[in-house]
C-alpha cells in the first residue's frame, strides 16, 4: 500500500487552507476525489454545503437532535482524478471556483439558480477571489458565468501553492485532459443549485437544455427535505445529472414518491 491518496488530499486541503488566509468567508471542507467524468453530468469539482455530518457526541453541553446535525453539516469539496492531471494553475483556478461558492453559501447568497446556471452574484464573489469573466464573452447557454479564468496576477499570488499541486500530482484520471482539449465545463457550485453546485463545474454539453434529459418532456414533481417542502416541476432526467440542492435545508430534491415513502 502506497500513500498516494493520502497525499494528494493532503495538497489539496494545503491549498484550500491558503485560500481560506486570504479569505475569511470560505468554509472548512471535507476534501473527497474520484472520476467526474464516469457519469451523465461530468464535473471537475464541486461544493456542496452540509454534506458530511459533524459528530457532536462528547461536546461539553451538546444537545444535538439529528437536525441540528444535519443543519451544522460541514461541506464537501470533490475534486475529480481528472482534474488532478492538468496543470497546478488549472487546478487552482478550480479550487478558486469552488471558493467562490463557498463565500456565496456563507454570505446567504444564490450564486447559482436551481439548474445550475452561475449569475452575477457568483462573478462578483469570483472576482474576490481573483477569477474573472473574460471580457467580450457571452454567458454559456446552460451554465452562464460558470468559466470564470484565474488572473496572472493571482497565479502569481499563489506561486508557491500552485508548485505543491503541481508537485503532489503523483496520480491522476487520464480522460481529464481529452475532456479540456475537447469540451468546456463550468465550475460546480452548490449554492441553490446543482451538483456538477457547478458545482463543481458542471455542464455537460451534450445537448440537453437546462431543464431536459433524455427522456423527454414528461414531468414529476420534485421535493427537498423541509418541513414543508414546495414540490416543482422537473423531469426524470434532470434529477439523474446531478443533485439539486434546496437553498434552505441542503438536502437534494428527489421525486415526491420516493420522498412521500422515506
Amino acid at each position: 500500500m502506497t500513500n498516494t491518496g493520502s497525499q494528494i488530499i493532503k495538497a489539496i486541503e494545503a491549498a484550500w487552507r491558503t485560500i481560506q488566509r486570504k479569505n475569511a468567508d470560505v468554509a472548512e471542507v471535507v476534501v473527497v476525489t474520484g472520476s467526474g467524468f464516469h457519469g451523465k453530468n461530468p464535473k471537475w469539482a464541486h461544493f456542496w454545503p452540509g454534506r458530511w455530518t459533524q459528530d457532536e457526541e462528547g461536546k461539553e453541553g451538546a444537545d444535538i437532535n439529528f437536525v441540528d446535525q444535519i443543519t451544522k453539516g460541514m461541506p464537501e469539496l470533490f475534486v475529480s482524478g481528472e482534474l488532478l492531471g492538468l496543470p497546478g494553475r488549472r487546478i487552482m483556478q478550480t479550487l478558486l471556483h469552488e471558493a467562490a461558492h463557498s463565500l456565496n453559501h456563507t454570505r446567504g447568497e444564490h450564486g447559482t439558480n436551481i439548474n445550475g446556471r452561475h449569475n452575477k452574484t457568483f462573478v462578483k464573489a469570483a472576482n474576490e477571489l481573483g477569477l474573472i469573466w473574460p471580457e467580450g464573452k457571452e454567458p454559456h447557454g446552460s451554465i452562464g458565468f460558470s468559466q470564470v479564468e484565474i488572473t496572472d496576477e493571482t497565479a502569481k499570488k499563489y506561486e508557491k501553492t500552485i508548485e505543491k499541486l503541481e508537485a503532489a500530482r503523483l496520480a491522476f484520471l487520464a480522460d481529464g485532459r481529452r475532456a479540456e482539449k475537447g469540451q468546456s465545463f463550468g465550475g460546480n457550485g452548490k449554492t441553490g443549485r446543482t451538483t456538477g453546485q457547478g458545482g463543481g463545474d458542471g455542464g455537460s454539453g451534450r445537448g440537453r437544455g437546462a431543464r431536459g434529459g433524455s427522456r423527454g418532456g414528461k414531468r414529476i414533481y420534485a421535493v427537498c427535505g423541509c418541513e414543508t417542502p414546495d414540490a416543482f416541476p422537473i423531469t426524470p432526467g434532470r434529477l439523474e445529472r446531478g443533485a439539486i440542492i434546496c437553498g434552505d435545508c441542503d438536502e437534494p430534491f428527489r421525486p415526491r414518491e420516493d420522498a412521500d415513502a422515506a
